[in-house]
């Protein structure tokens, strides 16, 4: 029987150790009002990009969506939904991934 200590077990996918050190957070964020088109969804990328804290998002037009990673030693959730907001759209509830 093989041991399997908690070392052997792959990272939750709510909580990953960046290169730093730190805990990072992932959450998914629904964007309001915005359209299948890309222009949108980059200008969201590109305002989420500039929040200090976030690490990587992603957001996806066709399901009005966005992915972000965060250390939240640095931002909250209702920093991400102002980012959002700064772009010109509106942001749901953050959903914990």
């Amino acid at each position: 029987m093989t041991d399997r200590s908690n070392t052997d077990r792959a990272p939750s996918r709510s909580s990953i150790a960046p290169a730093n050190g730190r805990h990072s957070l992932r959450v998914t964020v629904p964007i309001y009002g915005l359209a299948c088109g890309g222009g949108g969804a980059l200008t969201v990328e590109r305002a989420l990009a500039k929040q200090p804290g976030v690490l990587r998002a992603y957001v996806n037009p066709a399901t009005e969506m966005a992915y972000v990673e965060y250390d939240p030693d640095v931002c909250t959730t209702a920093d991400i939904a102002a980012a959002v907001g700064r772009a010109g759209f509106r942001a749901g509830v953050p959903i914990r991934r």
